[in-house]
């Protein structure tokens, strides 16, 4: 664990900090370290499955958003029994406070591609937290991993009854089903020509993003347009 800690203090930057704080102004200042997500990856990967890195995920003290996506980043990389990485990404999730420590550790598990049945279970669970940033992790998962080939139509009307008063979780909803937009057309539109999406933030925002993306026609866009409440 000291190695990490060392390792992260060597590459703190103030003006990466300064720029962070932008980014996740959720957090305070004196938690950030600066450290870019590309780097925050190279110290993951570098101490992962490594003495150093096991004893780092044990007694991780979360003090900084910098040791948050460490960790998080880490599990990504992990060869490990998958009993064993749930318990690791729990902990994480325990200590969950900002989007992007959930993104980017969403984008870097990559082992939900080779077990979607095993997390689907887990991400049922995950909804049902108190935690919005643990909603906001399952949301996240799903976009990332459930949208292609283990899509499930069933996910759509899940995710659409939420009705909650929280920014960042309902950011992450517009961007699912923004995105659900374009690898699933044909079922994510139902929900928005029939009002299903409960809230009216994340109906209009899903809207909104679909319009300012480059991967969705204009003859699609000037139709969600019409359907903005």
């Amino acid at each position: 664990m000291k190695k990490i800690l060392e390792e992260i203090k060597a590459n703190y930057l103030e003006k990466n900090a300064i720029f962070n704080k932008k980014l996740v102004p959720t957090i305070d200042f004196s938690k950030m370290c600066g450290i870019s997500v590309p780097k925050s990856k190279e110290i993951a990967k570098m101490y992962a499955n490594t003495f150093n890195g096991f004893d780092y995920l044990e007694n991780c003290k979360f003090t900084t958003l910098d040791e948050t996506n460490i960790y998080g980043l880490m599990l990504g990389y992990l060869n490990v029994d998958v009993n064993v990485l749930i318990r690791y990404l729990n902990i994480f999730l325990s200590h969950l406070d900002n989007w992007l420590s959930c993104d980017i550790t969403c984008s870097n598990l990559k082992i939900v591609k080779k077990m979607p049945d095993f997390f689907k279970k887990n991400i049922k669970i995950w909804l049902k937290n108190d935690n919005f940033y643990i909603k906001r992790f399952a949301v996240v998962i799903l976009l990332d991993y459930f949208l292609d080939s283990n899509f499930d139509k069933n996910d759509l009307f899940i995710l659409a009854n939420y009705n909650e008063d929280d920014y960042y979780f309902n950011m992450a909803l517009a961007w699912y089903f923004s995105v659900a937009i374009v690898k699933q057309y044909n079922e994510t539109i139902k929900l928005f020509e029939k009002n299903i999406i409960k809230n009216k933030f994340v109906h209009n925002k899903s809207i909104q993003k679909c319009v300012e993306s480059f991967r969705v026609s204009e003859e699609k866009k000037k139709y969600l347009k019409s359907l903005k409440i």
